[in-house]
């Protein structure tokens, strides 16, 4: 399970992904940012292979990426 947080988000809507190495998307789902800019979920890794993966959590105005791993 990966615990995924952000503060000081612009914007009020987007888009949580997980990517593995090669660029595809093991992971997409729709979000909303509460207001002030807080972001706060959950991606469950049952079935997903070991191996290293970028977090990407992107709205209408901003951007955020973390690489994170998985044993």
């Amino acid at each position: 399970m990966i615990h995924v947080n952000a503060s000081k988000l612009k914007g009020e809507s987007g888009v949580l992904r997980l990517f593995d190495v090669e660029g595809r998307v093991v992971y997409e789902k729709k979000v909303d940012v509460v207001q002030g800019g807080y972001f706060t979920s959950e991606i469950n890794l049952n079935g997903v292979a070991s191996g290293v993966y970028i977090v990407s959590l992107t709205t209408e105005k901003d951007k955020v990426q973390v690489k994170v791993f998985k044993f």
